[in-house]
């Protein structure tokens, strides 16, 4: 279309639309005007407030109603937690969201109020982050402090360029000026006043008037307090997030390091691997003496790599590359069987926070699961004492189904959801008894035969519960990597440092 034919067309659409909306805006101004002349604008105000009133208290209780039967709100992506953080950092969360439900809107009345919010904020996580410390607030390095600033400043640049009117374009010069003629709005304000005392001249009028703009203020302060409410709390949040990942060490690296790293217990166990490109997932097998955890592992590793029946138990935490196309790759630690010490309880202890997921094997014949219980309450005590750090995600692995009554059958598979066959009410009555013994929930429990000289049963059954779980553990992968590559003292980096600091000091005095 033409220049002239859309020239056209806008003025024929804006003739229509002041043909349509001249009879309403002329019986809006000749109906004022009868009631005015008539005496009847004050009545009618009067009328039109009471009904007003009357259908706001209607559609309030009418919303209480709804709100009572209705399901209860769910929270934003801005208000949920990281899902990598740390129990202590999601602590530290919970701090900023009080922040945050507290704020008062009239109280953030200048910026100075606005910056006092966000140092309470960092304030709190950094003593939620650090309780022993006397001055939390300054724990970190000059490093994360920029890494910090390059952060906010990258994800506020696309802010202004997308959200400002002309924030792509205007100058800071500019924005100066503005600022300065902030002043005009208050003369504005004073002369707006002076109007409303001359309107006085006509009562009538005047409260009619005034009536509608106290509505109209007031609403307009009702909306106006709710936007101060969001940005504020959206601003006592991004500082918060930003703090949390200030405290919790995870500025100190960078994403390629961190890519890079493999710790040391990783570079031990692949000490004759040729290839480590990164850290692997490592998933530790534990349970009793002889419940099934070296079958499991061959299971998993489709060839036998470790030692069933010529040894009576794995003498120490024997570590194996694990490969399933579709999954990333993993290291599989096989641990010695427990037998109820409490050094072996300390050393499984050790080995689990080093690992990323833990899988427990449970023998489905054995009634005496007090060394289990035990060792498995204490892992779990183990962090529930270190909030800094992520527990792994558990699940439990029941073998020797095939040992379960009727010592006869075995024909799988079985429905262990319906458990019409004998053999199936005896593997789900055995799976509730373990799950109740040890606190795992159903689903966290695969029963399997592991035997080679019975059949190999469910194995897929492990691989797909692995799988479900692996989101859970690469996060635990995660934090365990930041603190082995951020809490670390590296020698050989402060030898290049002092290198470096050498170099640029002589270059200065050879200039």
């Amino acid at each position: 279309m033409s220049f002239r034919g859309r020239a056209s067309l806008y003025i024929r659409g804006a003739m229509l639309a002041v043909a349509l909306l001249l009879p309403a805006l002329s019986l809006i101004a000749f109906g004022s005007l009868w009631l005015w002349q008539s005496g009847y604008l004050l009545h009618w105000a009067l009328a039109a407030c009471l009904v007003t009133a009357v259908v706001y208290l209607v559609q309030l209780v009418g919303l209480r109603r709804f709100e009572r039967t209705a399901a209860p709100p769910q929270p934003s992506p801005e208000e949920l937690p990281d899902e990598t953080w740390t129990p202590l950092e999601k602590s530290a969360w919970e701090e900023v969201r009080d922040i945050a439900r507290g704020i008062v809107p009239t109280e953030l009345d200048s910026p100075e109020a606005v910056l006092a919010l966000g140092q309470r904020t960092v304030e709190a996580v950094a003593r939620k982050m650090h309780p022993g410390e006397a001055d939390p607030i300054l724990r970190f390095t000059v490093p994360e402090a920029l890494a910090l600033i390059e952060r906010v400043a990258g994800e506020l640049r696309p802010f202004f360029r997308e959200n400002i009117p002309l924030g792509d374009q205007i100058t800071v010069g500019q924005f100066i000026k503005l600022y300065g003629w902030r002043h005009v709005i208050e003369y504005a304000e004073r002369a707006y006043d002076l109007w409303r005392i001359i309107r006085l001249l006509n009562p009538v009028s005047a409260a009619t008037h005034e009536i509608r703009e106290q509505f109209s203020r007031r609403m307009y302060e009702i909306g106006r307090e709710h936007i101060i409410r969001k940005l504020a709390e959206r601003f006592v949040e991004e500082v918060g997030r930003a703090a949390i990942d200030l405290y919790g060490g995870r500025l100190r690296v960078t994403a390629e390091e961190l890519e890079r790293y493999v710790t040391p217990e990783t570079q031990r166990d692949q000490a004759e691997m040729a290839a480590r490109a990164a850290e692997p997932l490592r998933l530790l097998v534990a349970g009793q003496l002889n419940a099934g955890k070296s079958s499991l592992v061959n299971a998993l590793s489709e060839e036998v790599r470790a030692a069933v029946d010529t040894l009576p138990a794995t003498p120490t935490f024997q570590a194996y590359e694990l490969r399933r196309e579709g999954l990333p790759a993993a290291l599989i630690i096989d641990s010695p069987g427990l037998q109820g010490s409490e050094a072996e309880t300390a050393q499984l202890i050790e080995a689990a926070a080093e690992s990323d997921l833990i899988v427990w094997v449970v023998d489905a014949s054995r009634a005496d699961r007090e060394i289990d219980r035990a060792t498995i309450e204490a892992v779990r005590r183990y962090f529930a004492e270190h909030p800094n750090r992520r527990r792994p995600p558990m699940m439990l692995v029941l073998s020797h189904i095939d040992r379960l009554r009727p010592f006869q059958e075995w024909s799988p598979p079985y429905d262990i959801d319906k458990a019409e066959r004998p053999k199936a009410k005896s593997i789900r009555a055995a799976m509730d008894a373990v799950g109740a013994d040890l606190g795992f929930s159903l689903e966290d429990i695969i029963p399997a035969c592991l035997d080679d000289s019975v059949g190999i049963y469910n194995i897929d059954a492990v691989w797909s519960r692995i799988a479900a779980l692996l989101p859970e553990a690469q996060r635990a992968n995660l934090v365990r990597r930041l603190g082995g590559l951020g809490g670390k003292f590296d020698w050989n980096r402060l030898w290049r440092q002092a290198l470096n600091a050498g170099r640029v000091i002589s270059r200065v005095v050879v200039r």
